[in-house]
């Protein structure tokens, strides 16, 4: 039986697991294992509407058991890879531990922020990485609504009402753009907040936005959000983050406590521990094929993996990752019954990136366009690209909705892994008390029982000596 274990349920893992189970659905002698420690797959590109009050959280999380029939699904975290051993250590939720040993090995373990070159940003500021991520902002900037609605400080209402995005990237850019609409309309709550308090500020490193897509889609893009009352800075960095300011670099402090964090990403902590080659960004060095060098039977894509390309490597995005994905199958199917394998080759159709207020900018086979029908593009290819017809009528329906309903302002409780690794930790030790009490409750009783039945029998008749 050989063991295909595919690490990750991002786009890439879900793709691999899926373009697996097509080739190999009639092999009995072929077993697929997905390991995450997550039983959903986050569609990115929604976070920024999660974050925005538009989409449910739940919608933009695919479980991903829908897409398996013959393979399984693990759900614990990696913990490290033996790759000369070829097993994969993992703990599960309820803090047990496994090595689950493979024949064939796929890394899609995707990224994690880069906080390196801004100190205090990693405990200080928000990213939109997970679902998590997305409601914790959103929950942020409605606590910020509320105290900022009973501050009479004018400094420290601006301060509240101060919103700093570092990054003009696709996730700074969107992120920002759903932020300005989401309170804005929740403005309408909150009477003695006025718009012109409210400060959004855009710090990107690049002097132009957008630049490796079309730097005339940057320049619409500094345009309106400038329109809509955005300080867009570029040309500046994030050089460091508190819990009450950022420090610009040209720029000095700027009080704020809402930080949204797009600056950058790196290759996760379980990639940088896995002894394989890697190339300077600490992404696995993959050959064209995706094989990692010197082990054939080893593949990694995505964001974790350095891909090379006619002129570097590819981009880590979703789209890459989906057709990395696609090759991965196939060559893995290719080594294994001994056939040649297939180098990667993709011509991106193009990129697309939503900033609000139903504005977006597209690049879509070559041609460049804006404003109202890009955002309409934008949805419409985002909405194409969710895996499943039920998560594709429930966004639709949490699109619909959010043009004619007024913004949402619950603050919706939000449970991170760690709390929830902590709680099984606590039942499972709970758990432990309470059979090792009954343990020693029922030793307990046997004792009782044993003494009250020694105390209950009739004592011995002494015999009398024989007289001679």
């Amino acid at each position: 039986m050989k063991q295909i274990v595919v690490l990750g349920s991002g786009f890439a893992g879900t793709t691999v697991v899926r373009e697996l189970e097509r080739i190999f659905r009639r092999e009995t002698d072929v077993a697929i294992t997905m390991i995450s420690r997550h039983n959903y797959m986050v569609f990115s590109p929604l976070l920024p509407e999660i974050a925005g009050n538009i989409v449910e959280p739940r919608h933009a999380a695919p479980p991903v058991r829908i897409f398996m029939r013959k393979a399984r699904f693990q759900q614990a975290e990696v913990l490290a890879v033996d790759v000369a051993a070829r097993q994969v250590q993992v703990l599960y939720p309820d803090q047990r531990t496994a090595q689950i040993s493979f024949d064939y090995l796929v890394i899609g373990l995707g990224s994690v922020t880069n906080y390196a070159h801004a100190p205090g940003a990693d405990v200080n500021s928000f990213d939109l990485k997970s679902l998590e991520d997305a409601i914790r902002l959103r929950n942020h900037v409605l606590l910020m609504l509320e105290l900022a609605d009973h501050t009479a400080d004018p400094a420290v209402r601006q301060e509240l009402l101060t919103f700093v995005a570092a990054g003009g990237g696709y996730a700074g850019l969107e992120g920002l753009g759903q932020l300005i609409d989401f309170v804005s309309k929740a403005l309408r709550y909150y009477p003695s907040l006025r718009r012109d308090e409210l400060r959004f500020l855009l710090a990107s490193h690049s002097r132009e936005l957008l630049k490796d897509v079309d730097t005339k889609l940057g320049g619409y893009v500094a345009q309106k959000l400038g329109e809509r009352g955005v300080d867009v800075r570029l040309g500046v960095s994030v050089t460091a983050v508190s819990e009450r300011a950022v420090v610009l670099e040209p720029g000095g402090s700027i009080p704020t406590r809402t930080v949204l964090w797009a600056a950058g990403i790196a290759v996760s902590p379980v990639v940088e521990s896995i002894d394989l080659p890697k190339d300077r960004h600490g992404a696995i060095k993959v050959s064209s094929a995706l094989q990692v060098e010197g082990h054939p039977q080893i593949f990694a894509l995505g964001d974790c993996a350095a891909v090379p390309s006619a002129t570097g490597t590819y981009a880590p995005t979703a789209q890459n990752a989906i057709r990395e994905a696609a090759t991965v199958a196939q060559n893995i199917a290719a080594h294994m019954r001994g056939g040649g394998l297939r180098a990667f080759h993709f011509v991106p159709m193009g990129s697309l990136a939503s900033i609000g207020h139903y504005q977006a900018v597209a690049r879509i086979f070559g041609v460049s366009f804006s404003g109202f029908p890009a955002w309409l593009a934008w949805r419409a290819v985002y909405l194409a690209k969710l895996p499943s017809l039920a998560q594709r009528v429930r966004v639709l329906l949490d699109w619909a909705l959010e043009m004619v309903l007024h913004a949402d302002i619950v603050q919706l409780p939000v449970m991170s892994s760690d709390d929830m690794r902590f709680m099984a930790m606590r039942d499972a030790h709970t758990k432990m008390i309470e059979q090792d009490s009954a343990h020693a409750e029922a030793q307990a009783d046997s004792r009782r029982q044993a003494q009250q039945a020694s105390e209950a029998a009739p004592a011995a008749t002494p015999v009398a000596p024989l007289e001679g």
